[in-house]
């Protein structure tokens, strides 16, 4: 059967699944992972394609991670990415590989591998989720994305293990320099491109006004920035994420993270079909038993090992809701089962159950997160002890200046007199540097779009002034305000 017509049953298999589901109120991540496990069950099909269209959804989700994240944030952010991140894969896959070697006779060094595949956690997943929920700058999203983070750096010496047992002619030392080479080397090139080249080309771009100029200019740098990273042996979305981060700082944000989140909903939607591809139906029902079993309970000594771990540095409810949220095992833990399996590193039986036992938690994850915080009353009732530490104080009950024109300006000039809080918007890049050199608070954005309107907090907005002349424009934009926030 032709790829196109594979393609096809695809959708059809996930809008049959999704619509109904939708109405229970149920992820739809959970129908495109049903609809591949379906579609892997009746054709035989090349995962191959699937699974490099799927890798540029990951790609896509680290790139706009990155855009929230500038340098300064990151750096208020170490002790969530380097101290827990480091602690949890450190204890997490310690404790697991001794689990392995004891109950399935592994080899240790094998033992040691998989351990660190299970202490993954999915960033696609849990990122998607506390993004969608507006739950990322809560302290317990703070400390999932600082993991999650950090985990996206160690799958790196993970895979370079698996080198080294493969791959007898290469030494650690060999293997070690040309990795610590490759990232100084992606690092300063991108810093490079991030800071002049990439602002000056997007200001081009901008100067087009061509919405098609814009997007083709943001895709070829998200995409170039992944290429870079894979080029000096790093993972792509490492790569994607670094770009992000220095893109972060220019007046470009708002608008390129409105103008991608469709790519990347769509292209997570085809990840999640490639996680239920990588099912063999008639073997998972065969050792149903096990795997549910197998699933459970590395979720559960995930859970209370990620727990143990940050609980001296967070509050009991904080320590709890960052356990749950992290407790799945994570998309990177598919390449090394699957590098492990093209080497018969691992029994191929064994190996398969902890496929599916990692799509079974994948297909837990967003069940847990929406009832996260039902669990976690079963645990602690005690509310008053979750203060969130990150606060938009200067985007709180703030007025939304929608056009920076020569109305707008002066909108402006009469707020920051009586120092009122604001951000003001313009899809006229001109006007929106005019306004940062006047030390205006302006963003270059489309106003009409509601991912902007979302990213301006216009949940927490006082007020909304439009100063736009366009009579249709004008409308759209009031519609979608009322909508986000009546």
């Amino acid at each position: 059967m032709g790829a196109t017509t594979i393609f096809l049953f695809i959708l059809f298999i996930s809008l049959a699944l999704n619509i109904p589901l939708s109405k229970f109120k149920i992820p739809p991540i959970i129908g495109y992972i049903v609809s591949g496990v379906i579609v892997a069950s009746l054709f035989d099909i090349q995962k191959e394609t699937i699974n490099h269209i799927a890798e540029l959804g990951i790609i896509f989700l680290m790139f706009l991670i990155g855009l929230e994240f500038s340098p300064n944030k990151l750096k208020s952010m170490k002790k969530e990415v380097f101290l827990f991140g480091i602690l949890e894969m450190g204890i997490v896959s310690v404790g697991f590989a001794g689990l392995i070697y004891y109950i399935f006779h592994t080899p240790i060094n094998i033992a040691i591998i998989l351990g660190n595949a299970l202490a993954l956690s999915s960033t696609a997943i849990v990122l998607k989720l506390l993004n969608e929920n507006r739950e990322i700058s809560k302290p317990y999203g703070r400390n999932a994305l600082g993991i999650l983070l950090f985990q996206d750096i160690a799958v790196i010496p993970i895979l370079i293990a698996i080198s080294l047992i493969t791959n007898k002619s290469i030494s650690l030392q060999q293997m070690m320099t040309q990795t610590t080479i490759g990232f100084f080397s992606l690092l300063g090139s991108l810093y490079i491109v991030g800071k002049y080249i990439a602002p000056f080309i997007l200001a081009k771009a901008v100067k087009t006004k061509s919405d098609e100029i814009f997007l083709s200019t943001v895709l070829l740098i998200v995409l170039s920035s992944a290429w870079s990273a894979h080029f000096f042996g790093l993972s792509y979305s490492l790569g994607a994420f670094l770009a992000g981060m220095l893109i972060s700082e220019t007046p470009f944000k708002y608008q390129i993270e409105a103008d991608l989140m469709p790519f990347r909903d769509l292209l997570l939607a085809v990840f999640f079909v490639s996680v239920g591809l990588s099912v063999d139906i008639n073997f998972a029902i065969s050792h149903i038993g096990e795997i549910i079993l197998l699933s459970f309970s590395v979720m559960l000594i995930k859970s209370f090992m990620i727990f143990l771990t940050i609980r001296p540095f967070n509050t009991k409810r904080v320590s709890i809701k960052t356990a749950l949220t992290l407790s799945q095992i994570g998309e990177f833990a598919f390449v090394i089962f699957a590098l492990m399996g093209s080497f018969n590193l691992v029994d191929s039986v064994l190996l398969q159950k902890f496929i599916v036992a990692t799509v079974l938690s994948m297909v837990a994850t967003p069940f847990i997160i929406k009832y996260l915080y039902f669990i976690l009353d079963l645990f602690d009732k005690n509310k008053n002890q979750e203060l969130p530490k990150l606060q938009k104080v200067d985007l709180k009950g703030h007025i939304i200046v929608v056009g920076y024109d020569k109305i707008g300006q002066k909108v402006c000039k009469k707020l920051n007199k009586k120092n009122i809080p604001y951000i003001a918007i313009d899809k006229q890049i001109e006007d929106v540097q005019n306004g940062l050199k006047n030390k205006d608070n302006v963003i270059f954005g489309n106003a009409g779009d509601k991912n902007i309107l979302e990213a301006l907090d216009v949940f927490d907005a006082k007020t909304a002034i439009i100063t736009t002349l366009n009579e249709h424009h004008t409308h759209l934009i009031t519609e979608n305000i009322l909508s986000l926030n009546p």
